[in-house]
């Protein structure tokens, strides 16, 4: 980040700072609530893990089912950048949007019975926005995927017993993440 260049201009010092505090923070907190939110997931669902256990062929499409069913970011902030008609309002340019990214997961045009955690959906990638579209994609995605996919198979295939350890789950007062404070879970 140092070194890089657009258009002849590099990244000051304080802009540099802010690029690695972006990373920092983005990965971390990206990586923690998917694995957080799909052991969780996992959890109310252990026909789910005896699946996994039977085919661990089917990690690919588990990650990708908990960032649907679950996603770590629940919404983002975008502005518009002209005015358009959607859905019958009318947005204006520079008007400031939420976009629910969690609701989109649970689109039943896109996600047959969206309630339901399957992980032999066969969700794909381009299917779901866990991680945002376009420009705005999620630098930190093919590492979070990566992430879950090592400690999901490695938790269900090294514990024959995860259960959850308490009655009461407590979450971050956050607006645009889903992030559990503790998922507490006992090992056998």
């Amino acid at each position: 980040m140092v070194h890089a260049a657009h258009q002849g201009d590099f990244l000051n010092e304080d802009e540099a700072v802010a690029t690695a505090v972006l990373l920092m923070i983005a990965g971390h907190e990206t990586t923690s609530n998917l694995l957080a939110n799909g052991v969780l997931a996992f959890l109310h669902h252990p026909e789910q893990i005896d699946l996994l256990r039977r085919d661990p062929n089917l990690i690919t499409p588990a990650v990708e089912e908990c960032l649907r069913y679950d996603p770590p970011l629940t919404a983002t902030v975008r502005w518009a950048k002209e005015h358009i008609a959607l859905e019958g309002r009318r947005i204006t340019a520079g008007e400031k949007l939420l976009l629910v990214l969690a609701a989109a997961n649970r689109d039943p045009a896109q996600f047959p019975d969206p309630d339901r955690f399957d992980i032999t959906r066969g969700v794909t990638p381009q299917q779901h926005v866990a991680f945002a579209v376009g420009m705005h994609y999620c630098l930190g995605a093919a590492l979070a995927r990566q992430e879950g996919a090592v400690a999901f198979s490695t938790l269900f295939q090294r514990f024959r017993t995860v259960q959850l350890a308490t009655d009461t789950l407590v979450y971050k007062p956050m607006v645009i993440a889903r992030a559990l404070e503790r998922l507490p879970v006992v090992f056998t």
